[in-house]
């Protein structure tokens, strides 16, 4: 759980190194209509062309928002980046609005639920069909969830230091590889913290689980579900997750087994896929294939190696021709009490986790800790603020909060690199009062958020939709200098044509499209 000595001092004595971090935030939204329900316009023109628009595109849904930073050398920045593109996103929404919440508005029956349509390329046609796919076998319903994805890399400067620290004379991308997924693998076995403090879903819209049998209790009103001590129902079983993923293993030991095990799936039959079809009964693609991935996309996961990708790219293969690049933490829930849903205290607090992850030491993972993680992320996502909770490790059992304060004190020799890193207080400020959350269970997102809907306070579905309106009339009322605006003005018309463009040089059909983007299978 400590650093170190060696590496603790290493840490304080070149934390000037740190100073080149990248990070960039990708948030999810539903649209929604004025009344609250999931918005059935096509994604606004002004908004350019989600195809190719770097910035303001949709992920599963034509309604789902996804509004992405470049990668910024500041939180600052990268914060007010974010709130930049909430600014113009709502200056052309008209009445709509974004939908507060990681768990969603009044959903109708799958069909009520626009798929997201990217123009007649074979790349836009591809991920219209990836998402049909998603839908035919896990629901419609579930893509709708909606959180944010922070994502961090390291500084080269920092890497060269690394390498000399620990004699490394091999390539230095292969260092990197290496101790990201270090970071990949402590992560993992310390997300039941980052799940605790981070949930902001202990409650959900009945109409979600409208027809289904669930373990979740009715408020009074009747039209909110809950569990009284749950933090991120996001992340439990009712939530974004797959139990056909569940027996697949994916090896985080190391970039080449990783890469290796997401192809084998996406070249692997599925018994129950395949009797889904490939193909509708008029003889159209509904999914990409019948495999156990359709894509590597597919394989959901609380953090993510990633690489940017080239035209056509597929993710493992640009990770296995140039190694990892940063890191995609996946396990935060929207914060319905910050209007971009995230603050600048989470934002902190996620760094300096992730530096103590990545240099702490992490042994390989073995077959039983698989099991012991899915278990910790059940308990803490659906009884996390339980008093005297218990989870598990390789030694048997051990109490949540006992070990969550540990692990914060540990965390201190890197919070003081970063403050030292940037000449601030904020990432030792973020430590302090994250553990004011683990002291004060009640100070948690989670916690907050029931207190809005219990005992009678009002249903999961008004609140959200009050603060829709307040998050609305913010950034209307928020001033977008002239200059930004005109920026993603121009963004948006640039991206108009380069759909256009993209349409116009396909050469071959789809399925000629989709056997070369699968082409060589990785060893």
């Amino acid at each position: 759980m400590h650093l170190s000595p060696n590496v603790a001092d290493w840490l304080l004595g070149h934390a000037d190194s740190l100073r080149g971090m990248r990070r960039g935030l990708e948030k999810e939204s539903l649209r929604i209509d004025a009344g609250g329900r999931l918005a059935q316009t096509p994604h606004p023109t002004g908004l350019g062309a989600a195809l190719t628009h770097a910035q303001i595109t949709t992920d599963y849904s034509e309604a789902l928002l996804e509004l992405i930073t470049p990668a910024l050398p500041s939180i600052a920045e990268a914060l007010q980046h974010l709130d930049d593109l909430h600014a113009y996103v709502y200056r052309h929404l008209d009445d709509e609005q974004l939908w507060p919440h990681s768990m969603p508005c009044l959903l109708g029956e799958d069909a009520a639920i626009p798929l997201a349509q990217y123009g007649s390329s074979n790349s836009g046609r591809m991920k219209t069909l990836y998402r049909h796919g998603l839908g035919l076998r896990y629901g419609r319903k579930m893509q709708t969830i909606a959180g944010i994805h922070y994502n961090l890399s390291f500084p080269d400067a920092f890497w060269q230091l690394r390498a000399a620290q620990q004699n490394w004379s091999g390539d230095l991308s292969t260092l990197k590889s290496r101790d990201y997924f270090s970071l990949v693998r402590n992560f993992q076995r310390h997300s039941w913290l980052l799940l605790y403090l981070y949930g902001a879903s202990p409650a959900v819209c009945a109409s979600f689980l409208a027809g289904k049998q669930h373990p979740l209790m009715h408020s009074t009103s009747g039209h909110t579900l809950y569990l009284p001590y749950a933090t991120s129902l996001r992340m439990s079983d009712i939530g974004y997750q797959n139990h056909v993923q569940a027996g697949l293993t994916v090896s985080y030991n190391d970039l080449p087994h990783y890469v290796r095990d997401l192809d084998r799936a996406i070249r692997t039959p599925h018994p129950d896929f395949m009797a889904l079809g490939v193909l509708s009964a008029d003889g159209e693609r509904q999914q990409i294939s019948g495999n156990i991935l359709q894509i590597e996309n597919e394989y959901y996961g609380l953090i993510r190696p990633k690489r940017t990708v080239q035209r056509g790219e597929r993710p493992a293969l640009a990770l296995q021709r140039r190694g990892v690049e940063y890191v995609e933490l996946r396990c935060v829930d929207l914060d319905p009490f910050s209007p971009r849903g995230i603050d600048t205290v989470a934002a902190h607090f996620l760094e300096v986790f992730a530096l103590h992850m990545l240099l702490m030491e992490s042994p390989c993972f073995q077959a039983p800790e698989r099991a012991i993680l899915s278990e910790n992320q059940r308990r803490v996502v659906q009884e996390g603020r339980r008093p005297g909770l218990r989870l598990l490790d390789g030694q048997g059992e051990f109490d949540f909060h006992t070990r969550a304060l540990a692990l914060l004190e540990a965390m201190s020799v890197s919070a003081a690199a970063l403050d030292r890193a940037y000449d601030e207080h904020g990432y030792s400020a973020a430590l302090q009062a994250y553990r004011q959350r683990i002291l004060e269970p009640e100070r948690c997102l989670s916690a907050r958020i029931l207190t809005h809907l219990l005992p009678e306070q009002g249903s999961f579905f008004e609140f959200a939709l009050q603060v829709a309106k307040d998050t609305r009339t913010h950034y209307l009322q928020q001033p977008l200098a002239a200059a930004t605006a005109s920026t993603l003005a121009d963004l948006a018309r640039r991206s108009l044509d380069d759909q256009r463009a993209l349409e116009a040089s396909d050469k071959i059909d789809l399925d000629a499209y989709l056997a070369a983007y699968f082409e060589p299978p990785l060893s």
